[in-house]
């Protein structure tokens, strides 16, 4: 009989694992043959919700893991500009680390100077990112730019028209000379991204691209050729964790939206 009733909990959990409805593990784990007696079918209900709550249990322990085996990297906003200043975050696989003590650099290229004072085009290169002592991405930055009047990147044009080795300001040793090999377009909480793959032969860049409260984001990664070849997934998912929050333009004229926040 222990051996009927470990069979019939094991058919609950197959059940469940392979989407079964709560009808379908009720008659599994209350079943039993004409000869069984009412104790018997309770003993196997009481098994069957074991089964289940191990099953839900083991599922619960594996999404967290799952969570856990990437790390958040904020970048943080540039403060007192022509643009809303939010964060951009990325999540990066937790077997990646950075060498001790380095840190994300920030630096600043003057576009125009206008009435308002300089128009500035910042770059944030984070640090190199490696993993049993290899190099994983040889560089990683975010360049920003003032863009007054865009709602989305949509508002570029069609992403198919849009040169993204030139368009963005992205400095990268050989970008300029890659040829897009691919492109992509995603939406998440309501922020339209234009994803691009580019291969200069020796190198891999994968930039994504938005707009956001007045300002256009491009985010690049260089890549080992040989690298990306080997293994393309922790890339492609590190540009698609790309989250920078959409929100709207000032209505404020120039000169407020820079020195009231600067004040």
């Amino acid at each position: 009989m222990t051996k009927q009733r470990q069979q019939r909990g094991a058919r609950v959990v197959k059940v469940e694992a392979m989407g079964g409805t709560d009808d379908d593990v009720m008659t599994n784990a209350c079943s039993s043959s004409d000869s069984s007696s009412s104790s018997s079918s309770r003993r196997q209900f009481v098994m069957g919700a074991a089964a289940l709550a191990t099953l839900a249990s083991s599922a619960s322990v594996e999404r967290a893991d799952a969570n856990a085996n990437v790390k958040e990297v904020v970048i943080e906003a540039v403060p007192n500009e022509r643009w809303i200043a939010v964060d951009a975050k990325v999540s990066v696989p937790e077997a990646w680390s950075t060498r001790p003590g380095q840190r994300a650099k920030r630096s600043q290229y003057v576009l125009y100077t206008d009435t308002y004072g300089p128009n500035y085009r910042y770059t944030t290169s984070l640090p190199k990112y490696l993993e049993d002592g290899a190099a994983k991405i040889d560089a990683a930055q975010l360049v920003v730019v003032s863009r007054e009047g865009l709602d989305s990147i949509e508002d570029l044009g069609a992403q198919s028209k849009i040169d993204p080795a030139r368009a963005f300001g992205v400095e990268l040793e050989g970008i300029v000379a890659a040829d897009t090999k691919k492109s992509s377009a995603r939406s998440k909480n309501g922020q339209k991204y234009f994803q691009w793959e580019l291969d200069d032969g020796a190198h891999v860049f994968l930039l994504s691209a938005c707009v956001s409260g007045g300002g256009l984001y491009a985010f690049v990664m260089q890549v080992s050729a040989d690298a990306f070849a080997a293994d393309p997934a922790p890339y492609r998912q590190v540009l698609e964790s790309l989250d920078i929050p959409r929100v709207e333009e000032s209505r404020n004229d120039m000169s407020s939206r820079i020195y009231e926040n600067r004040s």
